[in-house]
């Protein structure tokens, strides 16, 4: 059986993706591996690429932008190995990280999904929490931790078959946490490995300009993903404050006509509360 199935979402980042691919075989070399990259409708020549200087890459041509959670379920659903690994198409693996992070889970049968250290591209340590959260990513030893980014994510096939696959009702942001929060409630561990080592690019791919579509997604994530998991009284208050931030913040985005309606489209959705209710599995 393969060790370690990768799937890679990838839009519009022919360069970046290339890069990513070429370090995977560059790098790992103890396990066996599969590649499958859940293209969201490139324009760039990003699938071209991928048939060109990849064609033992399994291809899954999206029609439409489905977003990073279904994108990447897409590819859960073929992938045949041990370990399913998450990894962002603005990655660069460095040498024997994979290897470390499948030597890791092997060892520690209780754990259900691991995350390298992430560096940035002078080579400093990227953080992964927020704000409030425990400098976990600045530990020197393998260490437990409340959940691990999207961006290179390891998860056991026997948690996905239990906890299912990422919630499709959060198009963009959020997946990661979710489904993290979901893994530890099913009893599992999440461990950060520092010992694996990987370049993250830090949202090159979504921070190119203000997308007011990923924008809106991204808030509307958080609502959904507050009523999901805190319920409604913190939901609603989330809801609220959300609502209030955004009217005061109002008047300095009529430079920005894009910026300006985005603000105004998740004030509409958060007063009239157009969040679904999540079904819990």
């Amino acid at each position: 059986m393969t060790d370690l199935s990768i799937i890679i979402v990838n839009f519009n980042n022919c360069k970046l993706l290339d890069e990513c691919l070429a370090s995977i075989y560059k790098n790992t070399h103890k396990i066996s591996l599969e590649i499958i990259v859940s293209d969201n409708a490139s324009t760039d020549g990003s699938q071209a690429m991928i048939k060109c200087r990849f064609p033992k890459i399994k291809l899954i041509a999206n029609k439409d932008n489905l977003g990073f959670a279904k994108a990447n379920n897409l590819g859960l659903k073929i992938a045949r190995a041990r370990y399913l690994m998450l990894l962002n198409d603005d990655t660069i693996v460095k040498d024997s990280s994979l290897d470390r992070l499948v030597s890791f889970m092997d060892v520690r049968t209780k754990v259900g999904a691991c995350g390298p250290k992430l560096l940035n591209v002078d080579g400093t340590v990227q953080r992964q929490g927020g704000i409030l959260g425990k400098k976990f990513w600045l530990a020197k030893t393998p260490a437990p931790v409340n959940f691990v980014i999207g961006a290179a994510l390891v998860v056991r096939r026997e948690v996905v078959d239990q906890v299912g696959l990422m919630d499709e009702n959060l198009f963009f942001y959020n997946e990661d946490l979710d489904w993290c929060l979901r893994i530890r409630r099913a009893g599992w561990k999440i461990y950060f490995v520092p010992e694996a080592e990987i370049i993250h690019y830090g949202g090159y791919s979504s921070q190119r300009a203000f997308i007011p579509r990923l924008f809106v997604a991204g808030l509307r994530g958080g609502l959904y993903f507050s009523r999901k998991h805190y319920g409604e009284l913190v939901y609603n208050l989330y809801r609220l404050s959300l609502i209030l931030a955004l009217v005061l913040a109002l008047p300095i985005q009529l430079t920005s006509q894009a910026k300006f309606k985005a603000y105004l489209e998740i004030i509409k959705i958060a007063w009239h509360g157009q969040i679904p209710r999540p079904v819990l599995k």
